[in-house]
């Protein structure tokens, strides 16, 4: 099942092209890695697919829907309702500062979607358990450490249920030690078939966990295929150059 399908998008700052006709889909249970030099585009398609960048032109199908057709978006309750089928995890955490880690999962389920707080509650220490941090629960977002605040982010994504995950540089701002906290976590359910969209500099997560990887390069999808074909058979020079480059 396609989970997500792009046509052609488009997008542009202040007349600079930051994406020229990508197009690409992500297939239900799909771990699809967006990799390239910064500035090629990746987050920015990424803040597309989930409406925090409007596209300029071509479509983005979610599900079957159009949450664009030719850049032309529908009104913006249908535009919500649509992206809540997805959450995205970003490279800053964005944990509400001032409560705890337990309210910080059951806000959403209970303020926008009306869930019981009893249930709301019940579920979230089930999701904490899965992240590694069940004795958190109490704990205040300034009490932990960056790798434990990327977890949390996850963890509440996961209380609202989505059926695509997608991740923007998730472990750009930490140490060794705790991206190796939050790539176990995101490897976990790489391996439970959860939907996962990854834009990541991290090449031994992209190598080992997705079924797919995208190459981004001046705005522009330059080649795609699986991991082994991208790590050590790659056919475009730039990727060559990019793969030359790094360590794994």
């Amino acid at each position: 099942m396609e989970m997500i399908r792009v046509n052609n998008l488009k997008k542009s700052f202040a007349g600079l092209n930051v994406l020229n006709d990508v197009s690409f889909s992500v297939n239900k249970g799909e771990t699809v890695a967006v990799i390239g030099h910064s500035g090629s585009g990746k987050s920015t398609m990424l803040r597309c697919l989930i409406n925090l960048e409007r596209a300029d032109g071509g479509d983005i199908i979610i599900e079957g829907e159009y949450l664009a057709r030719g850049g032309e978006y529908p009104p913006a309750k249908e535009s919500r309702r649509i992206c809540a089928k997805m959450g995205m995890v970003f490279q800053n955490f964005n944990l509400f500062p001032h409560i705890s880690v337990l309210n910080n999962l059951i806000y959403a389920p209970v303020y926008v979607m009306n869930e019981k707080p009893v249930s709301a509650k019940e579920r979230a220490a089930q999701v904490l358990k899965t992240v590694g941090l069940s004795d958190k629960i109490s704990a205040m977002p300034r009490e932990l450490s960056g790798g434990q605040k990327q977890r949390v982010a996850i963890a509440r994504q996961l209380m609202t249920n989505p059926d695509v995950l997608l991740f923007d540089e998730p472990t750009s701002s930490l140490d060794p030690q705790l991206t190796g906290e939050v790539l176990a976590v995101m490897k976990d359910l790489s391996k439970k078939r959860m939907t996962m969209v990854v834009v990541t500099h991290e090449m031994g997560f992209a190598r080992s966990a997705a079924d797919r990887v995208i190459f981004m390069g001046d705005g522009r999808i330059v080649e795609e295929g699986k991991p082994e074909d991208i790590f050590t058979n790659p056919k475009d020079e730039r990727v060559k150059q990019f793969i030359g480059s790094i360590i794994i």
